[in-house]
């Protein structure tokens, strides 16, 4: 899984380049904003959150594979034993992001990968019974964000997410 090339968190850029937005090629977005924005839609069902004790529940480190068309090739967790309720919001958040074009560099399409690291803190809030979600909410600047949901019953999941490292293939 390891890539070629230049190895920062921030810098220039390689391959086909633009701007997010309307000025650059809409439809190529930041990985990391687009995996913290797709975390709380695509986990708050996951009943693994229930079984944890409230507090810190873990980190994981995970390297995100773009091909060169900007597509999400893979998503592997890095080290032993990786906390496996970590483990799930990969496999549960990457079905979301496969349909997407991503830069992994300050807006090029290129072949490369981003190094994330998630840190999850659980706790209990009042909540109500009625199966309602509330709260799925995200927020992602400068290489570090925060996706937050709470579930039926009230228990409130907060995972930060941190750009660790980025690696273009060029």
């Amino acid at each position: 899984m390891a890539a070629a090339g230049n190895d920062s968190t921030s810098g220039g850029a390689g391959g086909k380049t633009g701007s997010f937005g309307s000025a650059g090629a809409a439809s190529v977005r930041d990985l990391g904003k687009a995996f913290t924005r797709a975390i709380p839609p695509a986990c708050a069902k996951d009943p693994v959150w229930a079984s944890l004790a409230p507090g810190k529940a873990g980190t994981l480190r995970a390297v995100l594979t773009v091909d060169a068309e900007g597509h999400l090739a893979s998503a592997e967790p890095v080290g032993e034993n990786p906390p496996k309720h970590l483990v799930n919001v990969l496999r549960r958040t990457l079905p979301m992001l496969k349909a997407g074009r991503f830069a992994v560099k300050n807006g090029a399409v290129t072949a490369g990968t981003q190094t994330l690291e998630l840190t999850a803190v659980v706790s209990d809030e009042p909540g109500d019974d009625s199966g309602a979600q509330d709260n799925l909410s995200f927020t992602y600047e400068g290489g570090s964000g925060k996706a937050s949901f709470t579930q039926t019953g009230g228990r409130k999941v907060d995972i930060s997410v941190r750009l660790v490292s980025v690696k273009t293939a060029d």
